[in-house]
């Protein structure tokens, strides 16, 4: 089983470049400025993907001057402006949980291997694998003795379409030049950007999409707060003062009561007082069983998939990044296209996501009808 990983700690690493050039088997890189390099880091020397490419340790001197010392030699010769990145990890550890995505990757007996800078991906032949298995990669460096935060999972099926690593990838295939580009983060975060404004049209036009729900105590003043990370805002609340009767409550504002007015648990009112922090009329102690509107989750892990409302419109990320791409690059007209299809995407999206309800014939809602003296007729409001 071939698992793979991107090689892309060059990304955003710092850098600098060769002040002349060196010979295979020197310990010595003429370096035109070591500021960014710490003792006892890897760094690469040349770009990702290319032929001659390697990595090397330093050594535990911290560096100075126009030279970096390294712990073994270079394999190849290399010219002037070769540049040379601090990557401070030189190998990979790979891990693998046999129950899938929903166990717990623990690192393989012969799963750390060197970095090969000279592709784009770093691979293992997990002999043992099976399709089902799940695994994930760290980064690791015996000179530090020390170990990255481990990736999102990866699936040896590859990535989803729909897939945050799918996407990015559809956006720089389709780029023409990716010089104003700094690293796949930024590409994700346009892409975040746009989950944003997508999410946000869907709750607009289907209230209880992206629900979440939570049980609050609240106390003899009536007061409680909402702890849960992703809250955004109140939907609903049901309170209850036995864990037996549940009340449904009606919003009202803090100032639509006074000190001395009463209420009733059988008609709860509930009011806000704050972000997070809500307040019950009559005051408790009880429990509100409240759902509310989630912030977005973002997509972070590589692995991580579009919501699947969205997934029928998954171009419309694609042309969101390339616009905001080609406005860095200042190519106004191209940006100004592909923003323009991102924001069609939108618009059919809104119209073709709505509920029924909202999208088909409108009806007017009948309330108690109301007898009028003076023609003896009956009449709605």
């Amino acid at each position: 089983m071939i698992v793979k990983v991107l090689n892309n700690l060059t990304d955003s690493a710092p850098h600098s470049f060769f002040s002349t050039s060196a010979n295979s088997g020197g310990t010595a890189i003429p370096i035109k400025n070591t500021n960014s390099f710490s003792a006892s880091w890897a760094v690469q020397i040349g770009m990702t993907g290319e032929e001659k490419s390697e990595i090397l340790t330093l050594g535990t001197a911290v560096p100075s001057g126009t030279v970096l010392n390294t712990l073994g030699t270079l394999r190849f010769a290399h010219p002037v402006d070769t540049p040379v990145y601090a990557i401070k990890f030189p190998q990979v550890v790979f891990k693998v949980s046999t129950a899938g995505t929903a166990g717990t990757a623990v690192a393989i007996t012969d799963g750390t291997v060197n970095i090969t800078p000279d592709s784009q991906y770093t691979q293992f032949d997990h002999t043992s694998g099976a399709t089902t298995y799940g695994y994930k990669a760290a980064y690791y460096s015996s000179a530090l003795s020390e170990t990255s935060s481990d990736s999102g999972w990866i699936t040896p099926a590859g990535y989803n379409f729909y897939s945050l690593y799918q996407i990015r990838e559809r956006v720089k295939n389709k780029l023409r030049s990716g010089s104003f580009i700094k690293d796949d983060e930024t590409i994700s975060d346009w892409i975040n950007e746009w989950l944003e404004r997508m999410n946000n049209t869907l709750v607009d036009v289907n209230q209880d999409y992206n629900i979440g729900t939570a049980d609050v105590a609240y106390t003899s003043n009536g007061l409680g707060t909402i702890t849960a990370n992703d809250f955004k805002e109140i939907r609903r609340i049901w309170v209850t003062t036995d864990s037996v009767n549940y009340y449904s409550t009606r919003k009202m504002h803090l100032t639509d009561f006074m000190p001395q007015d009463t209420f009733a648990i059988a008609h709860p009112f509930y009011y806000m007082q704050g972000d997070s922090v809500f307040g019950i009329k009559p005051d408790g102690p009880g429990t509100a069983r409240i759902a509310y509107y989630k912030t977005n989750d973002p997509m972070t892990d590589d692995a991580d998939e579009l919501p699947v409302p969205m997934r029928g419109y998954s171009k419309s990320f694609v042309s969101y990044a390339l616009g905001q791409a080609y406005a860095l690059d200042k190519q106004k007209e191209l940006a100004a296209t592909f923003n323009a299809s991102a924001e069609g995407d939108l618009e059919r999206f809104r119209v073709e996501i709505a509920p029924r309800s909202k999208s088909g014939p409108m009806f007017v809602t009948l309330t108690d009808a109301t007898f009028d003296d003076s023609d003896n007729t009956l009449w709605y409001p």
